[in-house]
């Protein structure tokens, strides 16, 4: 039978290779705008990963934005029971003329030189000290997008409003560790001493996120609601519930990258099915004489829809491949930037290759149907 499928795709070159480009356009579009879904879900997967333990402490009415927090309210998370201990932290944009926030934005971190992120290795250098007043560490992404080694300066702006206009405050720190690559957020990060932090983007006693330790034992849900309670005009979210929360806004952005690429799919299926009509068509008196010949409508059932469903496969592999290869040289260009877009990862292609698959023999379906519908005697008269 497998012979009889390849005979009837090599003897409609053209028509296949048209169908079969279909659907790898469908697929490259797939595999391209899913490797951007991809790519963003493992670096908040990786960033959770590294605050695990952690509730997260904001400002009351604050969605997907950074708010600010007096510090003042450090100590008062401190002595909520169940609490071991509890920072603050400052974030900001590096470059307040750069645009918004988000996990691909370079970002400065004010911390405590002793709660600093020591779960990623340095590459070079050493970790913050008390003491080191404008000194930073700094993720890998910076250092490639700004070519930085240990002992270089960077430069820091901060922006506040005047009146009808804004003044840019400029002010050189010095690197004294590169983090290794993590692919978190934490690779666009600047961490530097919170104080300094403070004092530079002249927000004095003033937090952006606390964070609290739950203490041995504790339930980590029902402190996050203790402290909401306990504490006024904050918000506190569980390290469970975070991950819930972002989890669920990936979902929404993952059908809106996806949706265009999927509709683009149906599309070289719809093709498919055009393509097998009109090979059910020209083959009318081919099929007769199997019927003729004792084949079984199963036997012709199979092999058209088996005809659908290699074009499907073969589209699937060509459009992941393609989708791959510029997938991989768009991360090398912006590589420059220290950052990339796409992560083409196994079960992306595996998905890709199923779809494909399907969509070639739900495609086929109905073709492979009228295929066998035909009388023997009608189909070899047919003209």
């Amino acid at each position: 039978m497998f012979d009889l499928i390849i005979r009837s795709m090599t003897q409609r070159k053209m028509r296949t290779g048209l169908t079969i480009f279909g659907i790898a356009l469908g697929i490259f579009a797939v595999v391209v705008m899913g490797g951007m879904s991809e790519h963003m879900n493992l670096v908040v997967d990786k960033s959770l990963d590294l605050m695990a333990d952690n509730i997260r402490i904001e400002p009351d009415g604050t969605f997907g934005g950074i708010g600010t927090l007096d510090e003042s309210k450090v100590i008062q998370v401190k002595r909520v029971p169940g609490v071991s201990d509890a920072f603050g932290v400052l974030v900001t944009a590096l470059d307040p003329e750069g645009g918004g926030g988000g996990f691909s934005t370079d970002m400065v971190f004010g911390v405590l030189p002793e709660k600093q992120l020591k779960d990623a290795k340095l590459t070079s250098g050493r970790y913050l000290m008390p003491g080191d007043g404008y000194k930073v560490v700094i993720g890998s992404s910076i250092a490639r997008k700004f070519n930085l080694k240990v002992g270089d300066e960077l430069e820091l702006k901060s922006k506040r409003l005047q009146r009808t206009s804004s003044i840019i405050n400029t002010r050189n720190v010095s690197v004294v560790g590169i983090l290794e690559y993590t692919g978190s957020m934490f690779d666009s990060a600047v961490q530097m001493p919170l104080d300094s932090a403070q004092k530079f983007y002249k927000m004095e006693n003033t937090v952006s996120f606390i964070y609290a330790k739950p203490a041995t034992g504790a339930d980590q849900s029902d402190l996050a609601k203790r402290i909401e309670l306990s504490i006024d005009n904050v918000k506190s979210t569980s390290p469970e519930q975070l991950r819930k929360d972002i989890e669920g806004q990936l979902v929404i952005f993952s059908l809106i990258t996806i949706s265009a690429a999927v509709l683009a799919a149906v599309i070289g299926g719809l093709s498919v099915m055009n393509t097998m009509l009109m090979s059910v068509s020209e083959r009318t008196k081919e099929f007769g004489l199997l019927k003729a010949l004792g084949a079984e409508r199963k036997t012709i059932l199979l092999m058209t829809m088996g005809e659908a469903a290699l074009m499907g496969v073969i589209g699937g592999i060509t459009g992941i491949a393609a989708g791959s290869i510029i997938a991989y040289f768009l991360n090398k260009s912006f590589e420059a930037q220290g950052s990339a877009l796409f992560a083409i990862t196994p079960r992306l292609v595996i998905i890709g290759l199923l779809f494909a698959t399907i969509l070639g023999i739900v495609c086929g379906t109905y073709p492979a149907y009228r295929a066998t519908k035909m009388s023997p005697m009608e189909a070899l008269r047919y003209e």
